[in-house]
């Protein structure tokens, strides 16, 4: 459930939701994205949606940036997700 009209960003592992994060700054949310996918003990993957809960982009950790949405709202490529052990 989107906070207001505001951006989302939602993690999740293979087993988990692991929560989300709401900014009216869609921008910030991407930087905030990037860098906890970066760190080499964050597993799992990251969606941002926008106010209307429309996926923009989701995190490709195999080119480490953003791939972003197609027209019919899913991402345009998923690539493969981190492996989890």
């Amino acid at each position: 459930m989107n906070e207001g009209g505001l951006f989302c960003l939602r993690a999740e592992d293979a087993v988990r939701d692991l929560g989300a994060v709401y900014s009216a700054s869609e921008e910030s949310l991407r930087v905030l994205g990037a860098a906890y996918m970066r760190d080499l003990k964050t597993i799992g993957s990251l969606v941002l949606h926008g106010p209307d809960y429309a996926v923009i982009a989701i995190f490709d950790v195999w080119t480490d940036d953003w791939r972003e949405a197609g027209s019919d709202g899913e991402p345009a490529s998923h690539g493969p997700r981190r492996m989890v052990r």
